[in-house]
């Protein structure tokens, strides 16, 4: 294999969207994904254990046409005004990735669902917030929208839990204090986070609301990560990079010059800086949280036909996030 200045293992998103930057010297990608891993039957790749027959029916008659669905693996969500969506905007990959916004969220805790109201708008016309459990979020989301008070808070609170500044400062307790908790700031159940960390989530999420429309986040209309990836992919080959398909890596060696040597099952690339997966690292990683993901075919709706929603469902072992 030819010499190149940076190389890129693998191709999960992390990876991609790296080479999809660095097209000022000559990039390859190296790709261990087999392509006979795309021709695996549908249904079996979705229920690889044993089903009743009149639920294979069922399947089998909903995947017949595969151009009138599309199943993402690991669905994504994106903010309307995060990182990524300024790079796919100043990429122009934007102008070919469609997004949907998600229109609503909700929160199941304590065997009950409710619908959170997400912008100023929402919180006036909810029927299931209370009078004063309105003044108490209008409130938070103006502190966390003045850039004044907002700097005041991270000063003064800096030091503090963000669970004990929402119920001492904001009085927030009960629903209101779940929501904001594990349904905007994402706090998995039982983690603490500081007050700063906690207000700098809040403050971007209000920030996302508005750009797009009455919500904080987007989905991709046609996969999430895949679509994101399958772009950048395709802006690292248009800018004069190299992919290197279904390749495994067998090791990655240090040389005297500086330099790497990524070992393959049909040759060797070189390379002066690589970035790539910690898994192919000689150290193992600890890991120490799991990741449950699981795809559920409704044979009817359940939020309306035309409605995007994400889903936060709480008890003691955790929170649990659903796109809908």
């Amino acid at each position: 294999w030819a010499f190149c200045h940076r190389n890129c293992c693998q191709t999960p998103s992390v990876e991609v969207l790296v080479g999809g930057q660095l097209t000022d010297a000559p990039t390859f990608v190296i790709s261990g994904e087999a392509s006979d891993q795309h021709d695996m039957d549908t249904l079996q790749r979705l229920a690889p254990f044993e089903l009743s027959p009149e639920t294979t029916e069922k399947l089998q008659a909903m995947l017949k046409n595969d151009r009138s669905y599309m199943i993402e693996l690991v669905p994504k969500v994106v903010f309307c005004r995060g990182e990524l969506t300024e790079m796919l905007i100043s990429c122009e990959i934007g102008e070919y990735v469609q997004f949907k916004g998600v229109a609503h969220s909700y929160l199941a805790h304590n065997g009950t669902i409710e619908r959170i109201p997400e912008s100023k708008e929402d919180i006036f016309a909810s029927t299931s917030l209370s009078l004063i459990e309105k003044r108490k979020l209008m409130r938070l989301m103006t502190m966390v929208s003045d850039n004044t008070l907002y700097t005041h808070i991270l000063d003064k609170y800096s030091d503090t839990q963000f669970t004990q500044l929402l119920q001492d400062k904001f009085k927030l307790s009960g629903m209101l204090l779940d929501a904001v908790l594990y349904l905007i700031v994402r706090v998995n159940r039982g983690d603490t986070i500081s007050s700063r960390e906690g207000c700098e989530r809040l403050h971007k999420y209000v920030k996302s609301i508005g750009r797009y429309g009455r919500m904080a986040y987007l989905c991709g209309m046609y996969g999430g990560g895949s679509e994101i990836s399958q772009s950048f992919c395709r802006l690292c080959a248009v800018s004069g990079g190299t992919y290197i398909l279904n390749e495994k890596v067998a090791a990655i060696e240090s040389t005297a010059e500086n330099e790497f040597s990524v070992v393959l099952d049909h040759g060797t690339v070189r390379a002066k800086q690589i970035v790539m997966s910690p898994d192919y690292t000689s150290t193992a990683v600890p890991k120490d949280q799991i990741v449950s993901r699981a795809i559920c075919i409704l044979d009817n709706t359940c939020l309306g036909d035309d409605t995007t929603a994400l889903a936060s469902y709480v008890d003691d072992s955790g929170v649990v996030s659903l796109l809908y």
